[in-house]
């Protein structure tokens, strides 16, 4: 039963962010003419008019991309920002990934399409870059507000290496983990729009800059709903993941 209500509040939480969007752009619509900002009502009455055939073929080629380029990113950064913790070199591990920041990411986006060609490599590639810097940071920053005297205190019980990690270095990494799960791939979906603009023939992206071009704003506006809509799904479910399963790390002391 408690597993559920977890599952339960996460998902409502979700669903209550979601409906106060479409509220906004429920308002918003009134104001404008259809042909710029168009109802919600009047996209989900039109979904039959616009929606390609092969829509889930772009749909699961973004999915892909997010998914491979917010990997590469998740693994190399938090991986880099674990070893900077330990060895002290926070400073020096800003100091690179804000300089990797500043970086425009359209820029960085055309030199990938010369490099590669239009396809997956370029949005993946991108993803990768531009999400790296955040997940370093985000876990060199998140580790070095530990406590460091209870490590003291746990030498002082002779305690091994491995007991240390277990009792100290783990229960500060794991809410670092689920942020840059939640924050990773909110900015990877961003940027994997902004490599489909850029340089490829399918994905959500690509369809939208098409629908941009043929200024088809109903048709601009369900693909944003449908990115936001499965943004949110994934954050209600690794929320719920990590509540039920790793709970009792958010009530060290």
């Amino acid at each position: 039963m408690k597993t559920s209500r977890i599952f339960i509040t996460s998902l409502l939480n979700e669903a209550v962010g979601v409906l106060l969007i479409l509220a906004v752009w429920a308002g918003a619509s009134l104001f404008y003419p259809p042909y710029i900002i168009p109802s919600p009502m009047a996209i989900l009455r039109g979904i039959s008019t616009f929606l390609p055939v092969d829509f889930a073929h772009h749909l699961l080629t973004t999915v892909f991309r997010v998914a491979a380029g917010f990997l590469i990113a998740f693994g190399i950064g938090t991986l880099s920002g674990v070893i900077a913790a330990i060895l002290k070199l926070n400073n020096s591990l800003n100091s690179l990934m804000v300089a990797l920041q500043v970086v425009p990411g359209t820029i960085l986006g055309v030199i990938f399409l010369l490099m590669f060609g239009i396809g997956s490599i370029t949005p993946i590639l991108l993803v990768a870059v531009l999400t790296l810097p955040t997940l370093a940071i985000n876990t060199v920053n998140g580790l070095s507000k530990r406590n460091l005297k209870q490590e003291e205190y746990l030498k002082t019980l002779n305690c091994s290496r491995w007991q240390t990690i277990c009792y100290s270095f783990i229960p500060s990494l794991v809410p670092v983990i689920q942020s840059n799960l939640s924050l990773g791939v909110s900015m990877a979906v961003k940027v994997v729009i902004l490599g489909e603009f850029i340089g490829s023939q399918d994905g959500l992206g690509y369809l939208l800059n098409h629908a941009r071009i043929m200024f088809d704003m109903k048709e601009v506006f369900f693909y944003l709903l449908v990115l936001m809509i499965l943004t949110l799904l994934y954050q209600a479910l690794q929320s719920t993941i990590f509540s039920v399963f790793f709970r009792k790390f958010y009530y060290q002391e």
